[in-house]
């Protein structure tokens, strides 16, 4: 009886259905028509679609667009790239004439935020968005890449010329002690991304969210900031095949000076040197060129995306293959992604389907190669004239071509995932939305350090294996509300509630061996090496738990007065027990001050916005699981019963306080449209406050068991000032040019490293080694400085004995000082960041430039500080310096090596041409481009290149050119772009 009831009821639902889909389209209609410009000439590929569905289509050659089920009491949304949208009601007609304007307006665009959008009129935070049209040009790794000098704040530097390294990131300056892992990724709603499993040609835009007030919404992991990336979707208006491919070349920017084979033999000469030793082979070998060669690129990226009135897909392949300008170093990455959305109950259900797949192959360099370039004699051949490899076992020498040739350390990796989201809405305004995600990376390292070579001969053959695996699972559900009412609707009301919950698991494995009999099996067949270690075999597993409740409620009126408030409330297993939840609360107010009354006559001024916020964020990314408990590790061996056994102690103390650390901003900013919207900007002031950040302290045993525990304890400050201005200098028919600018100033101060438990005075930090020298630390960690305080003896020059003079803490000068002599040096940290961009357009032909730079920073000179010197000339080669003519001692760590790194830099020069295809009915675009990448650099700097890495040492000493540091390259691409 049931079962007969429940096909009844079936049944009456399809009749419903049935009649009621017959009663709406008795009322749809066939809408055509043309779509012109104000000039009257008829607009090609213009986007006429049924607002609100998927319903839609593009004009056609002769500017005409014919729409079919269109609802009479609809209307139409006709839109092209640089016109004004227009919303045009039906009302019943079925043929419409419809003229586009020129768009100079951009206030109205919709702008990703943390779990939405808002309008840029009415965003009351600091958020940056930049789309595709205005990413940097040429080969890009991945988004950081794109955004390189685009937002002032955010300092992305380019830590080396390694291909297989990505980008340091850092939003506001550093916030922690604990490797500053800079701003939290979020790539199409999911929290936690990859920027490696997103291809550039993927990416729509891109928004930074860069106050608390903004970034507040993601709680204790958004301390340094949040970037939020968009991938392209598809259309329901038409399918579209895309294709975007380039080719380029890469060369060593700059090399170090060295000595070469006649310069040596010539400074032998001049210091009545023997040389016969080393100069018996006839060789004239330049090391570097040998062991770097012209690194080729290739990029081909494919799309298919389209869809229906219900529905719209995309999918994407991008195949990337990088060389270094290192010959050991190079980078082969697939990106696979696609995306479904259906719409279904008349719009109110929409499902969406995401899956990325990145799959990866790469050899990192061996950097102690360069060390081996910089040491190896110009005498030395690479090869005997027999054919057999010259080696060298003296200090810091040995083949380094050799090394290449025969040692590999290759690396590969999978990351797949994929997302289902459902969204309904339950009535006009209230949507709910639930999100699963599901997150597997794999990557796994075959070593082999050949027995001949230099990296492998002391071990006999050298092999290692590892694996790694990061499982993530993440569920979300958000209830979303918009609704307008008043006059007008002049009020606007938008309010979200949402529940996460995540889980992250990491596996590791590892397994090494050394002394092989044969070196053929590389790495394969580690039980046949002889030489087994205790450490050798490894293996570690972690899980972490995160659940959050959030909320955010946005209210405007009349884009005159805007509020925002957000709430927080995340727990984490990383917390000790005292403290397993933390609240991230945030508010944010703007004043649309040219929406008022009395600034209605001033004609010049379109917008004028004041905005100010306050927020608290957090960072728990240096907190690694179980690091709250106290946990034993292996501590040699004892004998018992016949047996040798493991022993087991204490290798870390329980501590239930450990907690986030957390970050308050106080934000105020002005947001400006002038001269018709020719002109706009922004000018912003901050004070980025951060509390309880995390350091491992010494402590007493007893009472503790284990010498040293993580706690909350110091405090840090960031305050700064930042300008983004662009202009529309020249707009004409034919000719456009546009300009931006970005500024930044930041100033970093430690506050207090101390409390009553956890004391230390100051932390030294950084190492300052070269061959001869004792060991000395670089920077130091001290409150009323900032992180990247050099700290080292005072140089004032060189005795005519050829020592160093220095100035004691007396300010005497000597020839000796001792660690109670040292002085602050200099900061790495700059007083000024900046970029400066530039976009000209002539009828088909585009070209761009743009520079970046900075002002004030420091930077330890450790290739001078180690090469620069005559201590081992003439067994060792130098660089081609002054100082080896003037030192007679070995090199010492000091101010001499602490240069200014001021510098200008032409990162990017794009050139384009895009072909008129209007009589090609298959093709819709073409564009050919040629582009050049880190073309020059203007600085004083006497190293290799005034931007370094600014992660040495966990980011506690940045600023520094390291001895083995891989020169960057300068890269030139030709590319061509098609859509069909």
């Amino acid at each position: 009886m049931k079962k007969r009831m429940l096909y009844l009821l079936k049944g009456a639902m399809l009749i419903a259905i049935w009649t009621l889909s017959l009663h709406l389209f008795a009322q749809n209609l066939t809408v055509s028509g043309t779509v012109k410009d104000t000039a009257g000439d008829l607009l090609i590929g213009v986007t006429v679609q049924v607002q609100g569905t998927s319903i839609g289509t593009v004009t056609d050659a002769d500017g005409r667009f014919v729409l079919q089920n269109v609802p009479s009491s609809s209307s139409l949304e006709i839109s092209y790239v640089g016109m004004q949208t227009v919303v045009m009601p039906v009302d019943g007609r079925t043929n419409l004439d419809i003229v586009l304007r020129e768009d100079t307006e951009i206030l109205d665009e919709l702008v990703v935020i943390g779990y939405g959008t808002q309008r840029r009129r009415e965003i009351t935070g600091s958020v940056t968005n930049v789309s595709a049209e205005n990413f940097n040009k040429g080969v890009a790794r991945d988004a950081a890449d794109l955004l390189q000098g685009k937002v002032a704040g955010l300092n992305i530097t380019t830590p080396s010329g390694d291909v297989t390294v990505g980008s340091r990131i850092r939003l506001r300056g550093v916030s922690t002690l604990q490797n500053d892992q800079g701003p939290f990724v979020v790539i199409d709603g999911i929290p936690g991304g990859d920027l490696q499993t997103v291809a550039p040609q993927d990416i729509e835009s891109i928004s930074v969210l860069k106050d608390a007030s903004s970034a507040a919404i993601y709680g204790s992991r958004s301390a340094g900031g949040v970037i939020l990336i968009t991938t392209k979707r598809g259309s329901g208006v038409r399918t579209m095949v895309s294709y975007d491919g380039y080719m380029a070349v890469s060369t060593l920017a700059n090399k170090p000076d060295l000595l070469t084979a006649d310069q040596w033999r010539a400074y032998a000469r001049e210091t009545e040197r023997d040389a016969s030793e080393f100069d018996r082979y006839n060789a004239n070998t330049d090391w570097f060129d040998e062991i770097t060669h012209a690194g080729i690129t290739q990029n081909h990226g494919v799309s298919l995306s389209g869809g229906g009135s219900t529905n719209n897909y995309r999918a994407s392949f991008n195949y990337l293959n990088r060389e270094g300008v290192v010959r050991d170093n190079d980078l082969e990455r697939f990106n696979f992604r696609f995306q479904l959305q259906q719409r279904a109950i008349n719009d109110r259900l929409r499902i969406g389907l995401t899956g990325s797949a990145t799959m990866g192959e790469w050899n990192e360099a061996n950097k102690y190669n360069f060390v081996l370039a910089y040491n190896m004699l110009p005498v030395y051949p690479v090869k005997l004239d027999n054919g057999e490899w010259f080696d060298s076992r003296d200090y810091d020498q040995g083949n380094p071509v050799r090394n290449q040739t025969y040692n590999q350390d290759v690396r590969k990796n999978i990351h797949f995932y994929g997302a289902g989201d459902l969204s309904f809405t339950i009535f006009d305004g209230l949507d709910i939305k639930t999100t699963l995600y599901k997150d597997r990376h794999t990557e796994e390292r075959s070593q082999y350090l050949h027995s001949e070579t230099q990296a492998g001969r002391n071990d006999g053959g050298y092999a290692l294996r590892e694996n790694k695996i990061w499982d993530k699972t993440l569920m979300e559900w958000t209830l979303d509300y918009t609704t307008t009412f008043g006059a007008s609707d002049r009020h606007r009301l938008n309010a979200l509630a949402g529940y996460s919950w995540e889980e992250n698991e990491y596996s590791f494995l590892k397994a090494a061996n050394r002394n092989f009999t044969t070196d053929l099996l590389g790495a394969n067949n580690l039980e046949s090496g002889q030489g087994l270690r205790p450490n050798d075999v490894g293996s570690a597993k972690n899980m972490s738990r995160l659940i959050s409740f959030f909320a955010r409620a946005h209210y405007a009126y009349d884009e005159r007065y805007m509020i925002t408030a957000t709430l927080r409330r995340d727990g984490s297993s990383k917390f000790g027990a005292n403290h397993k939840w933390g609240i991230f609360p945030s508010v944010s107010a703007a004043w649309g001050i040219s929406q008022e009354s009395f600034m209605e006559n001033v004609n010049w001024l379109n917008d004028l916005k004041f905005r100010v916020g306050y927020g608290v964020t957090g960072n728990q990314a240096g907190l690694d699981p179980y690091k709250t408990l106290q946990l034993y590790g292996t501590s040699g061996t004892y004998y018992d019963n016949g047996a040798w056994l493991t022993a087991y102690k204490i290798s870390q103390n329980a501590n239930p306080n450990l907690k986030w650390e957390e970050t308050a901003m106080f934000n105020i900013g002005l947001d400006f449209f002038i001269f018709n919207e020719r002109i706009n900007g922004t000018i912003e002031w901050y004070d980025k406050r951060t509390k309880d950040m995390l350091y491992t302290y010494r402590v007493p045993t007893p009472p503790y068991l284990h010498s040293d525990m993580m706690a909350n304890v110091g405090d840090m400050k960031n305050t700064g000032v930042e300008l983004a201005l662009n202009i529309e200098a020249i707009r004409t028919r034919d000719f456009n040019w546009n300009t931006s600018l970005t500024l930044a100033h930041n100033r970093n101060e430690i506050t207090r490293m101390s409390n009553d438990v956890y004391t230390t005075s100051r932390i030294m930090v950084g190492d300052a080694w070269v061959r001869g020298g004792s060991g000395r630390t670089t920077h130091v960690i001290e409150e009323g400085y900032p992180v990247g305080q050099f700290y080292g003896p005072k140089y004032v020059g060189i005795s005519d004995d050829g020592k160093y003079i220095f100035l004691n803490k007396e300010g005497q000068e000597v020839n000796s000082v001792t660690a109670e002599d040292y002085t602050y040096i200099g900061s790495a940290q700059p007083d000024l960041t900046y970029g400066w961009n530039n976009q000209f357009n002539f009828k088909s032909w585009d070209l761009s430039f743009f520079f970046r730079g900075t002002l004030g920073n420091k930077v330890l000179n450790m290739g001078r500080m180690t090469y620069g010197h005559p201590g081992y000339l003439i067994g060792a080669n130098a660089l081609n310096d002054p100082l080896i003519y003037q030192l007679k001692v070995v090199p010492e760590y000091s101010s001499l090596y602490v240069e200014d790194a001021s510098h200008l830099r032409l990162d990017n020069f794009a050139l384009g041409y895009t072909f008129n295809t209007n009589g090609v009915n298959w093709l819709d675009r073409a564009r050919v481009y040629v582009t050049g990448q880190n073309l020059f650099v203007l600085t004083n700097y006497k190293g290799l290149d005034p931007e370094v890495d600014e992660n040495r040492n966990n980011g506690l000493a940045p600023g520094v050119e390291d001895r083995e540091y891989y020169p960057k390259a300068r890269t030139f691409s030709v590319g061509i772009s098609l859509t069909f």
